[in-house]
């Protein structure tokens, strides 16, 4: 897959690793091929014992926002062949007095990924899903999982494709006309709220000749205006 995602965009495809597959299997296969990975490791004693020493919080009064810090370290799990690179990532919680930590394993360079870059990137991964749910909550979208009947495997996995690609579309639209009335109104728009307040309103459709003429409700008068008069410059921003 990494292969196939490299030729087909020309870029150089990072994998991120939940916690169950960090075991030696994966991180060997990726290691030979020269994949960049970033996962978050299980908790055991023996992190818990090599990431002790820096489990202590600064000198000096605690700020009201609570802080956070990263430690580059170096471990060997018992499947692990050689040593990694481990990232500790600690964090003050609210009305807390015990400090939370995590580990991520990485092959990714210390020298062009500080510990810092390192945990940004793997929380992209929290913010692609949550957009992931926004987009199901706003499309409904429904896969099929069977070939009951007539249908063949073949025919399950071209409509589903269908679907997808619809969805696909769908939220392009959406997407696009949340940034453009973001920057007309100051706003924030989810896709939902997109969808709610702007395009879930009653409109009729008049046909005349090579014209089709769309006619919206008064409910359309609160945000359409504003829409229509940014919808020229839409292209630039989707």
């Amino acid at each position: 897959m990494v292969r196939r995602l490299n030729e087909s965009t020309g870029g150089k495809v990072r994998v991120r690793i939940d916690a169950g597959f960090t075991g030696n299997d994966t991180l060997e296969a990726l290691e030979d091929r020269g994949i960049e990975y970033l996962g978050r490791l299980r908790s055991h004693s023996g992190l818990q014992t090599l990431a002790a020493p820096y489990l202590r919080r600064p000198r000096g009064r605690p700020p009201e926002q609570p802080r956070e810090w990263c430690r580059d370290l170096t471990h060997q799990a018992g499947s692990w062949p050689s040593p990694c690179r481990v990232v500790l990532v600690v964090q003050e919680r609210p009305d807390d007095l015990l400090l939370h930590s995590f580990f991520l394993v990485t092959n990714l360079s210390k020298f062009d990924w500080l510990p810092e870059k390192i945990l940004a990137l793997y929380r992209k991964r929290g913010s692609a899903e949550a957009h992931m749910g926004e987009v199901k909550s706003a499309l409904d979208v429904h896969l099929s999982s069977t070939d009951r009947g007539s249908s063949t495997v073949q025919d399950v996995m071209d409509r589903n494709e269908m679907s997808l690609l619809l969805s696909l579309y769908a939220y392009q639209v959406l997407h696009g006309l949340g940034c453009l009335l973001e920057r007309q109104t100051q706003r924030g728009w989810s896709l939902i709220r997109m969808r709610e307040q702007v395009l879930k309103v009653a409109a009729t459709l008049t046909v005349h000749a090579r014209r089709i003429t769309v006619h919206l409700g008064d409910a359309a008068d609160k945000w359409w205006p504003t829409l229509l008069k940014g919808l020229p410059r839409l292209t630039a921003l989707v």
